[in-house]
């Protein structure tokens, strides 16, 4: 049976119903023009995705869509609308062939090879055709995100080197068969996460609305190869002061039970706040160790891009108010990187400070979703 969507416009109801969509191309079409349609949250991996090959010809074939996000990821997509097995194990083979022609390649060869191919040809977005290199098109893309380019190209680069890319088959319609099958891969494979994603179309009066869900992804990450990057107990055990280590675990805590996230990277983390005004989070602090990373940033940094905050509008008041109790925090250094309205502490004044950082994200998570000061506040928008 169908399923169904409820819309309210006001006091005026009706219902989108679940249809087919016409064929493979137009599948095509809309992950093109909207690849935030693409669930990369739930594919272990943080967006936006950016789009930088469609029907990218390598030695086995086209690829239907080639996606990165600012982490270096790749992701690879092959469109099926049908459910039959064949079918299936077509474009999951398909996908292991195109990865294969990818694995080994250097950024510069893949920039060339896919990239600049898909820049000067005829499904890139009018507005993109300007940039000539994957780091023009990152830049422009991922502007108003904190992007680093020697990050993002260091993780590309062992990502092609091992082959660890994200294999997407996006279908209308799947069985226990095809779940089963890439759950088996997951499982055996030390490179590459294999995903299946439900395309979903829905049909109503003069209005068609789409959406896509992860049906089957790994179960739980990989370890992370060495080199590849950080997450918050390696990045832990590596601090010497002890005091230090332990305040920074009690602010993580915090933050994740205030429904913060976090975007591990190369290097360190950034600390996000979800917003209503747009599907990617809004950073409202860093970590790094003692040396300069993005940016210029050491140790712990909180505060707002203002540059990213343009596009948060409902939360300038709360990230106003975030900022000036940031200021009055003993130790507080304000940071001179451009865009950034951010202050720095040493790690000796993090352990100093702990509780009055804890306060100041606990006060801006509560103004951010408008809760009463004192009263429980979600962490996070829905």
């Amino acid at each position: 049976m169908p399923r169904k969507v409820l819309v309210a416009q006001g006091d005026f109801t009706f219902d989108l119903i679940e249809a087919p969509a016409e064929n493979e191309h137009h599948l095509q079409e809309v992950m093109k023009n909207n690849p935030t349609l693409l669930p990369v949250d739930d594919l272990g991996i943080t967006g936006p995705l950016l789009v930088v090959g469609r029907e990218a010809s390598v030695a086995s074939g086209s690829i239907d869509l080639v996606g990165a996000v600012p982490s270096g990821d790749l992701v690879l997509v092959e469109f099926k609308t049908g459910p039959q097995n064949p079918d299936f194990r077509h474009a999951l083979a398909q996908l292991i062939d195109y990865g294969s022609d990818l694995w080994g390649m250097t950024v510069e060869e893949f920039d060339k090879g896919i990239v600049q191919r898909y820049l000067e040809g005829p499904h890139c977005p009018p507005d993109r055709k300007a940039c000539e290199t994957l780091a023009a098109l990152a830049e422009l893309a991922w502007a108003a995100d904190e992007f680093d380019w020697g990050e993002f190209a260091d993780r590309l680069a062992k990502v092609l080197s091992d082959g660890d890319f994200h294999y997407v088959v996006a279908t209308q319609k799947f069985t226990p068969q095809m779940t089963r099958t890439l759950e088996y891969l997951n499982t055996v494979t030390q490179a590459g996460h294999y995903h299946l994603v439900q395309m979903i179309q829905f049909n109503g009066q003069d209005m068609t609305a789409y959406a896509a869900q992860s049906i089957t992804s790994p179960s739980a990450p990989r370890r992370v190869p060495a080199g590849t990057g950080v997450n918050e107990a390696s990045f832990l055990a590596a601090l010497d002061n002890d005091a230090y280590r332990q305040a920074l675990s009690d602010v993580f805590d915090s933050c994740r039970a205030l429904g913060l996230t976090f975007g591990w990277g190369t290097k360190g983390s950034s600390i996000r706040l979800a917003t209503p005004d747009r599907s990617e989070p809004l950073s409202v602090g860093w970590i790094f160790p003692g040396v300069p990373s993005w940016s210029g940033l050491t140790h712990l940094t909180l505060g707002y891009d203002s540059s990213s905050a343009r596009h948060t509008p409902s939360v300038i008041g709360a990230l106003d108010s975030y900022l000036e109790q940031l200021s009055q925090i003993a130790g507080a250094k304000a940071v001179t990187a451009k865009a950034l309205k951010a202050y720095t502490w040493t790690p000796p004044q993090v352990t100093s400070a702990k509780t009055q950082i804890i306060e100041a994200l606990e006060a801006l998570v509560a103004a951010a979703s408008g809760a009463e000061p004192g009263q429980p506040a979600p962490g996070s928008f829905s």
